[in-house]
């Protein structure tokens, strides 16, 4: 079997990633279901997530209602929390962060209106997005301006970045004028990549939607029970310690893949 947890696994907390599956791998072997020792790093992750020996992964919440039904089953999600001066949803669920240069001039403009006015001055702009696979980077933005702008495309282009890192690079660059960030990724931005978060201004914050869920794969569903309490008393394990502090997590949550169909 294989086990992946990508969503979050940046190469400055690789290691604290790497202790969380050592945790949930002990707790789930004392229930008698077995684990791999390692996590399984790969840059294809569609084929992780789609291999019928997964036995825990961890995808974007897009993909359980969209490609992955049939594929996986959904375990539950793990609660990271936001940074303290930005919205704090409900455990489990996560929203993204609209960003641009602090010094744009139509920031400026807009001064301490609300996050639509503020978007809305990005008229023509050019937008930065992970991927059309993103529920975070690309989704929840258009979701976001739907309803601001009901005749016409609201932005310019769109560069795919590939990753939400990349996203905040090329706004800093100015390669781009405005990107959604997943508030988790931003939470590492500012931890990991401070000279270039300390560049950007959040203007506004999406609604939100359940997180990034951890899944099984179809085949191995029955486990799913032990599979959820193994990560749970994991996660419970590593909240107060430094692992978790760098980790920023705080807890467990079961779901359903019902919850994911707002999406």
């Amino acid at each position: 079997m294989i086990a992946g947890l990508p969503m979050y696994d940046w190469d400055e907390v690789a290691g604290d990633v790497d202790a969380l599956w050592r945790a949930i791998r002990n707790e789930a072997r004392a229930l008698d279901v077995e684990l791999p020792d390692t996590l399984t790093r790969t840059d294809q992750l569609v084929a992780l997530w789609r291999d019928p020996s997964m036995i825990v992964g961890q995808v974007c919440s897009l993909n359980p209602v969209r490609d992955g039904l049939g594929e996986t089953e959904v375990l539950g999600t793990i609660v990271y929390d936001p940074p303290p001066d930005l919205p704090q949803p409900e455990p489990g669920s996560y929203y993204s962060v609209l960003v641009c240069r602090a010094d744009d001039p139509r920031r400026a403009w807009i001064g301490n209106g609300t996050a639509e006015e503020s978007v809305l001055a990005f008229d023509g702009a050019v937008v930065a997005a992970n991927g059309t696979d993103s529920q975070s980077g690309y989704w929840s933005l258009g979701h976001f301006v739907r309803e601001l702008v009901v005749d016409r495309p609201l932005f310019g282009s769109v560069v795919f970045t590939g990753a939400h890192r990349d996203s905040v690079r090329a706004v800093t660059r100015g390669d781009v004028d405005l990107a959604a960030i997943d508030v988790h990724s931003w939470r590492l931005a500012l931890d990991h990549e401070p000279e270039a978060a300390a560049r950007l201004a959040v203007i506004g914050t999406t609604a939100p939607t359940p997180g990034v869920v951890n899944v099984v794969a179809w085949e191995l569903a029955g486990h799913r029970p032990a599979l959820n309490d193994a990560i749970a008393a994991a996660v419970d394990g590593i909240v107060g310690t430094d692992v978790g502090a760098r980790l920023h997590v705080s807890g467990y949550r079961v779901r359903r893949l019902e919850e994911f169909q707002v999406v």
